[in-house]
């Protein structure tokens, strides 16, 4: 624990829609972000609205919650709280969930905003243009700011549809790309509400198995802009039948229909997924551009759940020659961060990348290496052996220090492995992450290496761009090249990360090959573990080979 004692002002940002996040700063600092979704073992979950609990678990939970962290920083009361989406439905009545938070001040705050202020405040620039476009929150679905170091952000325009051209109708295009995951045989069917958080990240892998249907794109991008209703998943499904079936696009394949029951397969599913990212970027940049043409000399943020289509990213980077920074935390779980930094104005960047939750429950390590049921090995960490088994084709999972804040798992909550072992990429797939076959792997490499094996010049610490793998090492990268000869890649500084740097080096010692591949240390699923329990569960019920817990290195007896 820690004594923050009382000469300071300490705040809270929460916020309670699904990716339900809290954030907590001091003295201009962030202390500590605890994504509810790692607490729960729950993935996507809210608190207060979409994607909650239990409602027997709510009230419990937001009182609980927020107890639990300021115990752990041993705070009594906060100044200021400030929060979005805090209302929860009770047995017919609305309860304020903020209000389990002992605060002085109660602010409510602006979706799109906290995603700007975020973003941009994580970013190494002085000014920039910023894009904000997601499923919708209290100022928008579409947002366009600039923003400077000492003013903050400016609403430069809130995004209305083109095709109902009135306030109401804000531009959407989140959920008419996320609709397609539902008709995608490839794709684990999901409830809609579910399937709106992890639909995209996986139609943005398959879409790399098709190709554009150039005579469709019409009639996918008026369905893009034939979305009033915002939220509503049926009108959706009404819309995508009325402008896709009627308008019967065959281009020489069977007529595609969309109706509740199909599961598109093969070529139809591929294509069907390619031309709806070639849509959702063609509708971006026809917002972005003139933006682009009006500030050519500004860097640009993007952020927002929308801010995780990579493909779209990298896009901007390449035709574009801009600078871009997409942070850690573009989706709902970074608005609580955003909040806060939008009110502390930070001279300088603000590095989150780590401030999660340590790793929960380690006074329990002891039980679990005692109660084992299969032969293990247990000894203090060693890079030198860790890089061996990985050369040797081992798996191994991580869970050592604090845990990342974001979605992707940055050495922290990762399994690494040897990228260029053979079948690898479906070893992991099938026996350790158990997830579809078709989804890819990240690279992990050295920031100055970064151009010797991708055809990348600059950062990406956060696997937020996916360029081309180099020819000459796309046989050696298999595991992380995709079918599109593309890598979703992170870089790392020793001073970002000094184990995985380290480690890394150590690899290319051995193999003459300086990348890892990366994923985050779940499975089927889940969130990214966050618990010793959760650790062993993963090692023991997968092909995991070996973990790390801190410092302690456990490895399967091999036989």
């Amino acid at each position: 624990m820690k004594d923050l004692g009382d000469i300071s002002l300490i705040n809270i940002a929460f916020y309670g829609s699904h990716n339900s996040t809290f954030a907590i700063e001091q003295d201009g600092k962030i202390l500590v972000v605890m994504e509810l979704e790692r607490f729960l073992n729950a993935k996507n979950i809210g608190l207060g609205q979409y994607n909650p609990p239990h409602p027997n678990q709510i009230l419990f939970l937001a009182d609980y919650v927020p107890k639990f962290l300021m115990k752990m920083y041993n705070i009594s009361e906060f100044d200021t709280c400030y929060y979005q989406n805090a209302d929860c439905i009770m047995d017919g009545n609305t309860c304020d969930l903020e209000k389990y938070i002992p605060a002085k001040n109660y602010v409510i705050s602006l979706h799109h905003e906290a995603h700007a202020a975020g973003c941009f405040y994580q970013s190494s620039y002085s000014d920039a243009l910023i894009f904000s476009f997601d499923g919708g929150g209290n100022d928008g679905m579409f947002n366009v700011y600039i923003a400077t170091r000492e003013d903050g952000v400016k609403l430069l325009e809130t995004v209305i549809n083109p095709v109902f051209n009135y306030p109401h109708f804000k531009y959407d295009l989140g959920f008419p790309y996320m609709i397609f995951g539902h008709y995608m045989g490839d794709i684990r069917h999901e409830d809609l509400a579910t399937g709106n958080l992890v639909y995209p990240g996986k139609l943005m892998g398959l879409a790399s198995y098709g190709k554009v249907r150039e005579g469709w794109v019409p009639y996918f991008k008026q369905f893009y802009k034939n979305n009033p209703e915002g939220h509503n998943y049926q009108k959706f499904v009404d819309i995508l039948q009325t402008h896709i079936n009627k308008d019967q696009i065959t281009m020489g394949l069977p007529e595609i229909i969309f109706d509740a029951d199909a599961r598109f397969t093969g070529e139809v599913a591929y294509d069907i997924a390619a031309t709806s990212q070639r849509v959702f970027e063609e509708c971006f940049l026809e917002i972005a551009e003139p933006y682009l043409k009006k500030y050519p000399n500004l860097p640009v943020c993007v952020t927002g759940g929308c801010g995780l289509n990579i493909i779209l990213n990298t896009r901007l980077v390449n035709e574009f020659h801009r600078q871009v920074f997409v942070g850690p935390n573009p989706n709902d779980c970074g608005i609580a961060v955003g909040m806060l930094l939008n009110k502390m104005k930070p001279a300088e960047p603000m590095d989150i990348t780590y401030a999660g939750l340590p790793l929960l429950g380690l006074d329990s390590i002891g039980e679990y290496l005692n109660s084992v049921t299969i032969p293990i090995l247990t000894k203090t960490v060693n890079i030198e052996d860790v890089a061996r088994d990985l050369f040797d084709g081992q798996i191994v999972g991580v869970a050592r220090g604090r845990s990342e804040h974001g979605p992707r798992a940055l050495g922290n909550r990762s399994i690494l492995c040897n990228p260029a072992i053979a079948g690898m990429k479906d070893t992991l797939n099938e026996k350790v992450k158990h997830r579809e076959w078709y989804r890819p792997f990240a690279p992990v490499v050295r920031l100055e290496d970064v151009s010797k094996y991708f055809e990348w010049n600059g950062e990406s610490r956060w696997m937020s761009f996916c360029p081309k793998v180099r020819d000459e090492w796309k046989e050696k990268l298999a595991a992380i090249t995709h079918i599109d000869g593309t890598a979703r890649i992170q870089t790392v500084t020793r001073e970002q990360h000094e184990f995985l740097y380290d480690l890394l080096t150590e690899f290319e010692k051995l193999s003459g090959v300086g990348v890892l591949l990366n994923t985050s240390f779940n499975v089927n699923g889940k969130p990214m573990v966050s618990t010793v329990r959760g650790a062993f569960k993963v090692f023991y019920g997968s092909a995991i080979d070996s973990i790390i817990i801190e410092d302690i290195y456990i490895t399967k007896e091999q036989r």
